[in-house]
């Protein structure tokens, strides 16, 4: 049983047939979707509507950056970095009643409060704090303790 040449010449124009086909259609899917909302007959129509929205989102999408970037350097201002450390800093006293409590910014600038607890009283204190440190006070050792370790 042999199978004459034409009959496999016209087998494979048919597959030949079929590809060609299938990519026209795929071609023509992808045309309509870029000029759906254009004359079909205009594609110089339809390419500029493209770029005119190619540039609408890269003028929003730099809005957004600016937007983005004023957020962030906004937000190194707000309270960030939180230390606190419970500590008995008299020997007349028991338990670790007192505390140092630190609050600063992303450029550790805030304050830290603290609290000494003894029998007769308790006295709060607050001291500004620039870069880490407190320029018109001397910080203690736990409130040095909790500007470096802050949570």
């Amino acid at each position: 049983m042999s199978i004459s040449l034409p009959l496999i010449v016209t087998a494979i124009l048919i597959i030949w047939l079929i590809v060609l086909t299938f990519f026209l259609v795929r071609l023509l899917l992808h045309y309509q979707s870029l000029t759906g909302t254009t004359n079909k007959k205009d594609l110089i129509g339809s390419l500029n509507n493209l770029i005119s929205l190619t540039k609408t989102n890269r003028e929003e999408t730099d809005k957004l950056k600016k937007t983005l970037e004023t957020e962030i350097a906004n937000n190194k201002a707000h309270l960030q970095k939180l230390g606190f450390k419970r500590f008995n800093p008299f020997t007349d006293t028991g338990g670790d009643q007192s505390f140092a409590l630190s609050l600063l910014d992303e450029n550790n600038n805030g304050v830290v409060i603290s609290s000494l607890h003894s029998r007769e009283s308790t006295r709060i204190y607050a001291k500004r704090i620039l870069a880490g440190k407190s320029a018109n006070q001397v910080l203690s050792k736990e409130e040095t303790e909790v500007i470096k370790n802050e949570n």
